[in-house]
């Protein structure tokens, strides 16, 4: 069957007339305008609280209290780009990931949308974002090889792209090391992608991504791999040899089905970096939410 992936020069270049029309939207607004920040709640033990109400919750605007003026507490669908290291450092463990990928996508509701992608050798994506488990199941069989370096920052940066024009909460989900490495040879992808972290993470913000990070034992998630999840309110976890793989793929699911959707009214969209803080009232709460915004209408989210 023809090659359903295609590399990300590629597919990226199909991208920017979208791109370029949402650089002209402007960056200051007097009106008021709702920020949206999806946050994840848990209890002491860990384990999700679905069940808080509007009064729960306080949240900070550069450390200024906000009054709650959205709150869905409905259970949320997916749009996500799954991203797979194919790095030669993870070509032993194809065959767990294969299988830890297939509880994945049965995992899936029916209303979840997926994109899948892989990075070592070359950065490729799906041109397909899809609730269809038979395609996705059919590119998790055929379409990962394992070889390269891990051109981590590219990929994630490649797959925040390929959701730009998504509404709602849009999510990048990575199995990696989570070292980054150039392309094999110096190889570029695409001249708006970098192999820098920092620019990752402001993209990050500008859009409103939320990024998820799963590692394995032995090869350890990166420290900038996971201070950007933590700062885009998303998750890292870290496999033992004995976990269930898929068990913790399906953790992820069942996470991003169950926030909290709450929004704010910003009056002035300035453009700037604005400092986030999401917090529960009840005692033994851990809330994650991404930790700052872009004050411009892609980066309020929604």
């Amino acid at each position: 069957m023809a090659r359903l992936l295609v590399v990300a020069s590629i597919f990226c270049a199909l991208l920017l007339t979208s791109v370029a029309g949402s650089q002209e939207r402007p960056l200051f607004r007097s009106a008021a305008h709702t920020v949206y920040v999806y946050a994840t709640v848990q209890n002491k033990d860990g384990r999700l609280v679905t069940n808080l109400t509007k009064d729960d919750f306080e949240v900070f605007d550069n450390g200024r209290p906000q009054t709650v003026t959205v709150f869905e507490n409905e259970p949320q669908k997916i749009t996500m780009a799954l991203l797979f290291d194919m790095s030669r450092s993870m070509a032993k463990h194809l065959p767990r990931l294969r299988e830890a990928s297939v509880a994945f996508v049965r995992a899936l509701w029916p209303d979840d949308r997926v994109r899948i992608g892989s990075f070592g050798e070359e950065i490729a994506l799906s041109p397909i974002l899809t609730n269809d488990k038979t395609t996705l199941l059919r590119v998790l069989d055929e379409e990962l090889w394992p070889g390269g370096s891990t051109p981590l920052w590219r990929a994630i940066q490649a797959g925040m792209l390929s959701l730009g024009d998504e509404p709602g909460r849009r999510v990048i989900l990575t199995f990696t090391d989570g070292k980054n490495a150039t392309l094999f040879g110096g190889r570029s992808v695409d001249p708006r992608l970098s192999d820098s972290d920092g620019e990752t993470r402001q993209r990050a913000e500008r859009d409103g991504v939320m990024v998820y990070a799963i590692g394995l034992q032995g090869l350890d998630l990166g420290d900038d791999m996971v201070a950007l999840a933590d700062h885009t309110g998303g998750g890292h976890f870290l496999a033992k040899k004995t976990d269930d793989l898929g068990q913790t793929f399906a953790q992820v699911v069942e996470e991003l089905h169950h926030q909290y959707v709450i929004g704010f009214s910003a009056g002035v969209l300035d453009g700037q970096s604005h400092k986030l803080k999401v917090q529960a009232k009840p005692p033994g709460m851990k809330v994650r939410a991404r930790k700052s915004y872009l004050a411009t209408e892609a980066g309020a989210g929604r």
